[in-house]
C-alpha cells in the first residue's frame, strides 16, 4: 500500500469514528494515561515498494494492584505481507510472523496538582533468541515501522532491562505537556550476527530514547497533538547511531470507557527517513481501548 493509500484510510478512520464519537455524552476531566488502569492496542502499519506491508501489533495491559504502583505488560507481534523473497523460496510476495519480547515493566506514579510524575523500571522475555528467518524478518521490520521506537521489544539474542521516568505538567484546562525517557541495557545471550539497529559484537548495548509530546484536550473528549521522538544508540553498527520521528495524532477519550488514538508516524532522518521518499518510513499509527478502572 502506498504512502497516499495511507493517507486515505487515515482520513478515513477519522471520518468514520467522528459520528459515533460526537454523540457520546460529556467526558470527565482528562486523566495522565500513566495513572489509570486501560487494556487495548497499538498498531503500527507501514507498507514499502519492494518491502510489502508490515504492521507491528502491540497489545498492553496496565493496571493498579496498589495505590499509585502500576504495572503495564505489553505483547507484541510481527506481521509481514507481501515480502521479497529468500534464498530458500526466492519468490516474491511472502508472508511472515514473529513475536516480539513480552515486556513487564513496574512503575510507580504520583499526582502533585497539576504535575504527574513517574519512575519504574522493565524488563523483557527475550523471544527474539529464536533462530528463524521469517521470525527475524517480521520483527526487525515491524520495528522499523515504530521508527525504532521501544526498540526493547524487537531486539534480537538480547535481554532487555532498564528504567524509564517522566513528568505531564497540565498548563490550564486543555493543555498538557508530556516528556520522558528510559534508558535500557541488552544483555547478550548470544551472537548469531546483526541484530538490526543494535551492534552485533558480544559487549553489552545500551539504548537511550525520549520523547517530548504536547497535547490539546477538550471538555468534549476530543484532542490532538504531536509527538517528538528520539533514538540513541551509541553502539549501533551504522554511522549514523540515532532516529528522530515525529508522530502526529487525533485522540478522543470518553474518560469513562472506550479511548482511541489516530495519527502517522514519519521518520525524519536517516536511517529510516526521510519520510515519504521511498522505502522510508511513514506508519499509519492506530490505538484502541478501554479503561478497566
Amino acid at each position: 500500500m502506498s504512502t497516499s493509500r495511507w493517507l486515505r484510510a487515515f482520513a478515513l478512520a477519522v471520518s468514520a469514528a467522528a459520528p459515533l464519537l460526537a454523540a457520546s455524552s460529556p467526558a470527565h476531566a482528562w486523566h495522565p494515561p500513566v495513572h489509570r488502569s486501560d487494556a487495548g492496542v497499538d498498531l503500527y502499519l507501514w507498507s514499502a515498494r519492494d518491502l510489502g506491508a508490515s504492521t507491528a501489533v502491540v497489545p498492553f495491559l496496565q493496571f493498579e494492584p496498589t495505590p499509585d504502583l502500576f504495572i503495564n505488560l505489553k505483547f507484541p507481534l510481527a506481521l509481514s505481507l507481501n515480502g521479497p523473497g529468500d534464498l530458500e523460496d526466492p519468490r516474491d510476495g511472502q508472508s511472515r510472523a514473529g513475536l516480539g519480547n513480552p515486556t513487564f515493566t513496574l512503575y510507580y506514579a504520583d499526582i502533585d496538582g497539576k504535575l504527574t510524575w513517574y519512575a519504574g523500571g522493565r524488563a523483557g522475555l527475550p523471544l527474539g533468541l529464536v533462530d528463524d528467518y521469517d521470525w527475524r524478518w517480521a520483527t526487525a521490520y515491524a520495528s522499523a515501522a515504530m521508527a525504532y521506537y521501544d526498540l526493547h521489544l524487537w531486539a534480537s539474542d538480547a535481554l532487555p532491562i532498564g528504567g524509564l521516568g517522566g513528568i505531564e505538567y497540565r498548563f490550564g484546562r486543555s493543555f498538557v505537556l508530556r516528556a520522558g525517557g528510559d534508558l535500557t541495557f541488552f544483555v547478550p545471550l548470544q551472537d548469531r550476527g546483526r541484530r538490526g539497529f543494535i551492534d552485533d559484537s558480544d559487549d553489552l548495548d545500551v539504548v537511550f530514547q525520549a520523547k517530548v509530546e504536547p497535547e490539546f484536550q477538550s471538555r468534549a473528549g476530543f484532542g490532538g497533538g504531536v509527538a517528538l521522538q528520539t533514538v540513541w544508540v551509541p553502539s549501533s553498527i551504522y554511522d549514523d547511531q540515532g532516529q528522530v520521528s515525529l508522530l502526529p495524532y487525533f485522540v478522543y477519550d470518553s474518560q469513562k470507557t472506550f479511548f482511541m488514538r489516530a495519527g502517522l508516524l514519519l521518520a525524519l532522518d536517516e536511517p529510516l527517513g526521510p519520510a515519504f521518499d521511498r522505502r522510508r518510513v511513514t506508519s499509519l499509527y492506530l490505538q484502541f481501548g478501554g479503561h478497566i478502572d
